[in-house]
């Protein structure tokens, strides 16, 4: 087989396979967070949710994990709030290995708090800083996507 040939091959799965991956990471960056399919089926999907005063603060936010699923990230990633508002996002296992290759890490480190009814985080990537504001309503946490309200699922 002509060598020219299978190179080109290998350079063009690379682009494949690493495309969908930095859209990952991208999002992950932007630490957009999104409901998982199972919430989805417990809320009609886009309403806002009735109106509770938020529930949770930093002091019992600080140790939980979310799990964040966007249309654009095709694997859900874990947000983990740690005390001191820092907040590390990781990827699951089986693309820890990816992400290590592209990046250099399979988690990226940002910041997370919490002021009033909003949880807001943020990363810097890249020279730029990243922010998202999440509403809390009542125990849950959601994001809104183009007018439409995403529940955050709690990692157990």
């Amino acid at each position: 087989m002509n060598k020219k040939v299978l190179i080109i091959f290998f350079v063009v799965l690379g682009i494949i396979i690493g495309v969908p991956f930095l859209n990952i990471l991208k999002s992950l960056i932007l630490l957009q967070m999104a409901q998982s399919e199972t919430q989805a089926e417990a809320n009609t999907p886009g309403t806002k949710p009735p109106p509770a005063p938020p529930l949770l603060n930093e002091s019992n936010l600080t140790g939980t994990a979310w799990i964040v699923k966007h249309p654009s990230i095709p694997c859900p990633v874990t947000i983990r709030l740690n005390p001191g508002g820092q907040a590390i996002a990781t990827v699951p296992p089986e693309f820890a290995m990816l992400a290590k290759q592209f990046i250099g890490t399979d988690s990226l480190v940002g910041t997370w708090r919490v002021e009033g009814a909003k949880l807001i985080a943020s990363v810097e990537f890249q020279g730029k800083t990243h922010s998202v504001e999440c509403e809390i309503i009542g125990d849950k946490i959601y994001y809104v996507d183009k007018g439409q309200y995403k529940e955050i699922q709690k990692a157990s």
